[in-house]
């Protein structure tokens, strides 16, 4: 091999895996099966306790996130962790003044929107109703 040591040559010629280099292609092929298997939605904790309870493998979990990063996969975000109180908080102008009965149709509108997470990225869902009949405008 050209601009290739001798001794790094042999080295890689006559090397033997090591424990610890088996260890880790077998927990690699491990957290890709628990992975695959959970429809790529399962992240470390998941996978962690999975590997546990199944095979009876103790891993830590930070072997686990190298690992994951190695193999170019991820977990579904989980739900946020806090959550403002906004109770009794006014957080835009309340133009009906909590008055939420219509006389006619097409007179009060109410919408409502909603943010979901998703493997491509967030969508948003937005509903308009009229309070009158009660039917989807939007």
């Amino acid at each position: 091999m050209v601009g290739l040591d001798r001794s790094t040559y042999y080295d890689i010629k006559y090397h033997t895996p090591s424990d610890r280099e088996i260890r880790h292609l077998l927990l690699t092929d491990a957290i890709a099966d628990v992975h695959t298997r959970s429809r790529s939605t399962y992240g470390m904790l998941r996978i962690k306790a999975t590997l546990q309870i199944e095979q009876g493998l103790i891993v830590n979990r930070k072997l686990i996130l190298k690992i994951m990063r190695e193999l170019q996969i991820q977990g579904l975000p989980g739900p946020k962790k806090t959550r403002r109180n906004l109770v009794n908080e006014a957080t835009h102008e309340d133009l009906v003044q909590r008055n939420f009965t219509a006389t006619r149709a097409n007179a009060l509108w109410l919408t409502d929107i909603t943010e979901h997470p998703t493997r491509e990225g967030r969508v948003y869902c937005c509903v308009v109703l009229d309070i009158f009949s009660r039917k989807v405008v939007g």
